[in-house]
């Protein structure tokens, strides 16, 4: 089998409007990968910088993956959370990346967004701090589904990645 191993934190973000914000994580494999350890899913604490007003999460990533195929590789789904100014926490932003599977070291900037669709729904965001949020936010990983949503663009997370392969010549998913 062919073995992808990802190590790395999601680090920090930036150029959001909130200051306190926390960060969901995700990560998404399709048919033919297999997870041999670490956990697909996390969430960083709620965290600010003082100094510079962004948050600096350093919320580690540790996976152990093995595969047949190159095709449905890992993608890494993050939701931001922040805290408003009565102390609730409310969504703020979605973002997707894939995941590479070269080996070396990598930095993403993830952008992230949110959707905002009617008019309506803009007011309630902007007097109510109510976004809208999908049903299912697993929708994102395929990129078709993806086209018809209406948004808007927030901050972004930058997650640090160490990608390590092996045998990923000897079974045919070629890079």
């Amino acid at each position: 089998m062919a073995e992808l191993h990802i190590v790395g934190q999601v680090s920090s973000a930036k150029n959001f409007k909130q200051s306190h914000l926390l960060c969901k994580w995700n990560f998404y494999v399709g048919n033919g990968w297999k997870i041999i350890s670490g956990y697909e899913e996390g969430q960083t604490q709620e965290s600010c910088d003082f100094y510079t007003n962004n948050p600096v999460w350093d919320h580690p990533i540790d996976l152990h993956y093995t595969t047949q195929t190159i095709q449905n590789s890992p993608k890494l789904l993050l939701q931001v959370f922040g805290r408003d100014n009565y102390g609730r926490i409310i969504f703020l932003s979605y973002g997707v990346y894939n995941v590479p599977v070269s080996s070396g070291s990598y930095v993403l900037d993830c952008h992230t967004w949110k959707p905002i669709g009617t008019w309506k729904d803009r007011l309630y965001d902007k007097f109510l701090g109510n976004s809208l949020q999908l049903k299912s936010p697993s929708v994102l990983i395929n990129t078709l589904d993806r086209f018809e949503i209406l948004t808007q663009s927030m901050g972004t997370v930058i997650v640090q990645l160490y990608i390590l392969t092996r045998n990923f010549d000897k079974f045919g998913c070629q890079l």
